[in-house]
C-alpha cells in the first residue's frame, strides 16, 4: 500500500469517528434535551396534571391525588351547588323555618366538606364508600351524611376521560371531565377549574419561557425548571349536571313509590294493629313481665310480627325497581334485615332474660329508625318534587 493511500484510509477512519461521536453527542444532547422539557415543561401542565390524577385513581395513590386536587375546595362549591334550592320547594316550612335551614347548612358547609374530603380520600385508598366519623355520625348535625351523598351523585357517576384544555386567564384553565351518570347511563363533561400554583415560567440554557405569555426572553444563564403545578379547584357546571340528572332519578322514585304504595299501605296497617296487640300484651301490674307472659310475646313476635315483615319484604322485592330507586329499593330492604335482627335479640332476651340481648336489640333499633328517616325523607322530597316544574 502506498503512502498516498494509507494517509487517505487515516483520514476517512479520523472523519467518519469525528462522525459517529457527533452522532452520539446530539444523541446525548437530545436525551438531556427532552428530559428537561418535560421536566420543566410538561410536568407543569394542566395536562400533565390531570393524567396524574387519573393514574393516582388508579393506583389508590390519595396522597397524589390530593397534590393535584384540592378536595376541600372542590367539595366546598360542590355543597352550595347541591344545597341550594334544598328547601325552597317544601310548602310544609314557613319562611322563617326556611330561612333558618338555609342559614344552618351555610354554617355547618366545613364540616361537610371535609367529611365529604375524607370520604373521597378513604375511597381512593380502599376502593370502598364508607361515611365519616365523629359529629358526622347519624344526625348529631342534622344532616343525613348518606343521604347527601347519594343526592351529590359522586358514587354513581364513572370518569371516562379527560377533554380539552381551554385557558381562562392567567393561572387558570378549565378542563373537560367527561363522565357516565350510572343509574340514567347519561354522558355529560364535567368543566373543572384548575388553578396554577407556585408560578408558572422556566429558563434553561439563557432563554427563558413564560407559558402564558408564550414568548422566549434572552438574559439568564441559569438553570430554573420552575415548581408551577396544577390544582383542581372546583366544578364550574356541577349544577348542571344535578339538574340533568335529578328529574329523572326523581321520575323514577316517584313511579316506584307509586308502584309499591299498595303494599305499604296494606302493611302498614297491619304493622299498626300488630302494634296495639303489642303494647297491650306488655301490661303488667308491677312493671314486671312474668315469664308466661314473656313467653307469650316472643312467640307472638316469632310468629307473627317476624313473618309479616318477611312477607312484606318478599312482596317489595317482586317489584322492579328503576335504576334511580336501587337506593331505596335497598334502604327497604336493609331496614327489614336490621329489623328482623333486632326482634330476634328482643326474643332471646325475653326468653333468657339477657341484658346483652336487650341492649343489642336497642341498638338495632335505632340502626332501623335511621334508615326509616332517611326513608321517610325521600318520601317526603319525591311529593314535594311532584310540584316542580322540573320534574317531567
Amino acid at each position: 500500500m502506498d503512502d498516498f493511500t494509507w494517509r487517505k484510509r487515516l483520514e476517512d477512519r479520523r472523519k467518519r469517528r469525528k462522525r459517529e461521536r457527533l452522532f452520539v453527542l446530539f444523541f446525548i444532547i437530545a436525551i438531556i434535551a427532552s428530559f428537561f422539557l418535560y421536566i420543566g415543561v410538561y410536568t407543569k401542565t394542566p395536562d400533565y396534571a390531570m393524567k396524574t390524577v387519573q393514574e393516582a385513581l388508579k393506583d389508590n395513590d390519595s396522597d397524589t391525588f390530593g397534590r393535584y386536587v384540592d378536595l376541600i375546595s372542590v367539595t366546598s362549591k360542590a355543597y352550595d351547588d347541591l344545597t341550594v334550592d334544598l328547601f325552597k320547594y317544601d310548602t310544609q316550612l314557613s319562611d322563617r323555618e326556611r330561612s333558618l335551614f338555609e342559614n344552618f347548612y351555610v354554617l355547618i358547609r366545613p364540616q361537610i366538606a371535609q367529611g365529604a374530603a375524607d370520604v373521597i380520600d378513604y375511597k381512593i385508598q380502599k376502593g370502598i364508600w364508607t361515611l365519616p366519623d365523629g359529629i358526622l355520625q347519624g344526625r348529631q348535625l342534622g344532616v343525613d351524611f348518606d343521604l347527601l351523598l347519594e343526592r351529590s351523585l359522586i358514587r354513581h357517576t364513572t370518569i371516562v376521560g379527560t377533554g380539552k384544555v381551554e385557558y381562562t386567564d392567567v393561572g387558570k384553565v378549565t378542563v373537560d371531565l367527561n363522565v357516565i351518570e350510572d343509574y340514567t347511563n347519561k354522558p355529560f363533561t364535567l368543566q373543572l377549574e384548575v388553578e396554577n400554583v407556585n408560578g408558572s415560567g422556566w429558563s434553561f440554557g439563557g432563554f427563558e419561557f413564560d407559558l402564558f405569555e408564550h414568548s422566549w426572553k434572552v438574559g439568564s444563564v441559569n438553570l430554573n425548571l420552575g415548581t408551577s403545578e396544577w390544582r383542581v379547584v372546583g366544578i364550574k357546571n356541577y349544577r348542571e349536571y344535578l339538574e340533568m340528572v335529578a328529574p329523572i332519578l326523581k321520575q323514577e322514585i316517584a313511579d316506584y313509590i307509586d308502584n309499591t304504595s299498595e303494599i305499604v299501605n296494606r302493611y302498614n296497617e297491619a304493622f299498626r294493629t300488630q302494634q296495639n296487640e303489642f303494647t297491650y300484651m306488655q301490661r303488667t301490674q308491677n312493671g314486671v313481665m312474668n315469664p308466661q307472659q314473656r313467653e307469650r310475646i316472643a312467640s307472638y313476635i316469632e310468629n307473627n310480627v317476624i313473618p309479616t315483615l318477611q312477607n312484606r319484604q318478599m312482596e317489595l322485592d317482586e317489584i322492579a325497581a328503576p335504576n334511580g330507586a336501587i337506593y331505596l329499593q335497598k334502604l327497604r330492604k336493609e331496614s327489614t334485615t336490621i329489623t328482623v335482627s333486632a326482634w330476634s335479640y328482643y326474643i332471646k332476651g325475653l326468653r333468657e332474660n339477657s341484658a346483652e340481648a336487650f341492649d343489642t336489640a336497642e341498638s338495632l333499633h335505632k340502626q332501623e329508625l335511621a334508615i326509616d328517616q332517611r326513608i321517610e325523607e325521600i318520601v317526603h322530597n319525591s311529593a314535594i318534587s311532584r310540584d316542580r316544574p322540573d320534574l317531567p
